[in-house]
């Protein structure tokens, strides 16, 4: 597919696909006509797009996904070395979902307070 399919289909800009590209995040798409521009984008792409999209949207850093892809792609890593570096990346998430469950709760406290009327304010 195309960049204006692949994009679409991600639900993101073409800029945003070129961009991902230039920072190594997707392998760099065929070129099968070499009497145009067109590049060629594989339903693998497609995949690691939706990937770093929801990645992002759980506050990811670029850079935290593009470590876990290059774990995942470099072949000098030992299946034991991306174990490591996989199972790691497991435990920032649930770090993060524990860190997420406690704001929760005290969002729910203060919502609560503000629904009966209480306030913080000290006695004067």
């Amino acid at each position: 597919m195309r960049i204006g399919e692949i994009a679409s289909r991600a639900g993101v800009s073409r800029d945003t696909v070129r961009f991902y590209e230039r920072m190594g995040l997707l392998n760099e798409a065929a070129q099968p006509h070499l009497s145009n521009n067109y590049k060629e984008y594989s339903a693998l792409a497609l995949r690691r797009i939706e990937l770093i999209t929801h990645a992002k949207a759980l506050g990811f850093t670029l850079k935290e996904i593009a470590d876990v892809i290059g774990a995942w792609e470099r072949e000098a890593l030992a299946p034991s070395e991306k174990r490591v570096l996989i199972r790691e990346k497991i435990r920032e998430v649930e770090n993060k979902a524990h860190s997420l469950a406690v704001l929760r709760v005290a969002l729910s406290e203060a919502l609560d307070k503000v629904e009966r009327g209480c306030t913080d304010e000290l006695p004067a």
